[in-house]
């Protein structure tokens, strides 16, 4: 998307006194140190001027519309709630901006710097030109008081409003579309900023919309990417080129804060992640998350574009995550960062014939194993570029059997008798016939599942409900035993009968034909 940044101040005449209707709000830091030094392209240079101290921003509508059509009056919810969560406690975005002071210091953030909304109905003219802009900007009460030069007035177009110096978004029969074309720009007129932001769904995609987030979610981003990247650009270069602008860069797009970080546009070796900022917006009694697109701003500190100067990532915990062996696995580890940038997995303790993408984080695969056990799995989530530390986690992973048949001596099966599932029912030998009270599952975690109940050993074998107590807990040995955790027994036909219904008995291991069963 194209932002052009002005290179020398617009001045226009002050216009007459015109009533701008104030709307109410619509239904739901700490100063910064001088940037580091460096060269440019790569950094950006202090060219003597100033920059604004406590950002303040007045958001002025223009155009009957902007009360009148439902998708204005979205796009103008979404843009004071962006406005209104700018310059926050919880908005580390624009701090990244306090390292860019002049004599007088540097930008300070701590509050929200929406200072007032105002509406003018009259319509804009046709076509509107930088002048009529800067007219507007000064309709704006208060224009020529001490606070100006920390003021930036958003001049917020009309949908179909047509431009004469190249919007991207102008209507079909405009006529005035140039090959100079952008998505906003900011000036300065009598010592106050001003931003002009054309209405950015006329534009669709050509200037941001789903940028960062995909479908419906993402349909006003380049209202906020656009509104964003001036805020931050006025905020470092009140009167352009007289801040911090990367002069050498400034022919590929323009070299402020923002601009730097263009996508298509970056000076050398920089990197323009995309990403967006959470902030939690009440509405009522309660607290809704709103999520908002912005473009990265270049960290002359850092030396990269960044999102935030509070550099989070989060991994949580999943929980037990159950494969059966053989089948096909397919798990996202759950991960986000702030940082807007694209994140490293690596993994230890995988069962066997799995993997992890490196760059997903999705383990697929089909574990490979001769018995069910348990794996604890080590997940290590990283930001390749050491803004946000590292996170590992540790995944609990059962591998369990196939349910099936539990094959012993004499091609008999471990059978619940009868299927009777009360406390102590016998779990007996039988002829295998595969109905339920043979489809027997051995979990990860030792257990071995039959019609909802589980195989619990002492002196005989029965059916309890599951707990996992030691006298359900089972081992199975290479040599097809299953040893009892609570006695060290092993499951056992107590004879050579082959009668059906012998109940099963727990007696000491001695790896005899009658203590060797199958993997179920």
């Amino acid at each position: 998307m194209k932002l052009r940044a002005p290179r020398k101040a617009r001045t226009a005449l002050m216009a007459g006194a015109t009533a701008l209707a104030v709307l109410a709000a619509p239904a739901p830091a700490v100063a910064g140190t001088a940037a580091a030094g460096c060269a440019a392209p790569a950094c950006l240079l202090f060219h003597g001027g100033a920059v604004q101290h406590s950002p303040r921003v007045i958001l002025l509508l223009w155009g009957p519309q902007w009360s009148a059509s439902a998708t204005a009056r979205k796009a103008y919810d979404y843009l004071y709630w962006f406005y209104k969560s700018l310059g926050t406690t919880a908005d580390s975005w624009s701090t990244i901006m306090s390292q860019y002071g002049d004599g007088g210091g540097a930008p300070v953030f701590g509050r929200p710097v929406l200072a007032g909304v105002y509406q003018d109905k009259a319509a804009p003219p046709d076509p509107v030109t930088p002048a009529d802009l800067a007219a507007e900007a000064a309709k704006v009460p208060g224009g020529g008081t001490a606070g100006a030069a920390d003021t930036q007035v958003v001049v917020a177009s009309q949908p179909g409003t047509c431009f004469s110096d190249g919007f991207d978004g102008d209507p079909a029969g405009c006529a005035t579309t140039t090959p100079d074309s952008y998505c906003g720009w900011h000036a300065v007129a009598n010592g106050r900023p001003y931003v002009n932001l054309p209405f950015q769904l006329d534009a669709g995609k050509a200037c941001g919309q789903t940028a960062v987030n995909p479908g419906s979610r993402g349909e006003l981003d380049g209202f906020s990417v656009t509104a964003g990247a001036e805020y931050a650009d006025t905020i470092t270069d009140p009167v352009p080129p007289t801040g911090w602008v990367a002069t050498a860069a400034a022919a590929a797009g323009g070299g402020e804060v923002a601009a730097a970080c263009a996508p298509g546009a970056d000076p050398p070796g920089v990197a323009g992640p995309k990403g967006d900022l959470r902030f939690g917006v009440p509405v009522g009694k309660k607290t809704v998350l709103f999520s908002f697109a912005v473009r990265s701003l270049w960290s002359n500190a850092l030396g990269r574009c960044v999102l935030t100067t509070s550099p989070r990532l989060t991994v949580p915990v999943p929980g037990t995550r159950t494969s059966v062996i053989g089948r096909p696995v397919s798990f996202q580890v759950p991960a986000s960062t702030n940082t807007g940038t694209a994140l490293a997995y690596a993994a230890t303790g995988l069962p066997p014939g799995l993997s992890i993408g490196a760059t997903t984080g999705i383990v697929t695969g089909k574990p490979v194993s001769a018995t069910a056990r348990t794996w604890r799995v080590a997940v290590t989530v990283s930001d390749p570029l050491k803004y946000a530390a590292a996170r590992t986690i540790t995944v609990r992973w059962l591998v369990n059997s196939p349910t099936g048949g539990m094959r012993g001596p004499w091609s008999k099966c471990v059978d619940n008798l009868g299927g009777d599932t009360k406390p102590g029912a016998k779990v007996d030998i039988y002829a295998c016939n595969g109905t339920g009270p043979q489809r027997i599952t051995f979990t990860g975690d030792g257990l071995l599942h039959v019609d909802f109940r589980c195989v619990t050993g002492g002196t005989l074998a029965h059916v309890e409900p599951c707990k996992g107590t030691a006298d359900q807990v089972w081992t199975r040995l290479a040599n097809g035993e299953y040893v009892l955790k609570s006695n060290g027994k092993c499951l056992s036909d107590p004879g050579d009968s082959r009668r059906d219904g012998t109940q099963l008995r727990l007696l000491a291991c001695k790896n005899t034909v009658n203590q060797r069963w199958s993997l179920p």
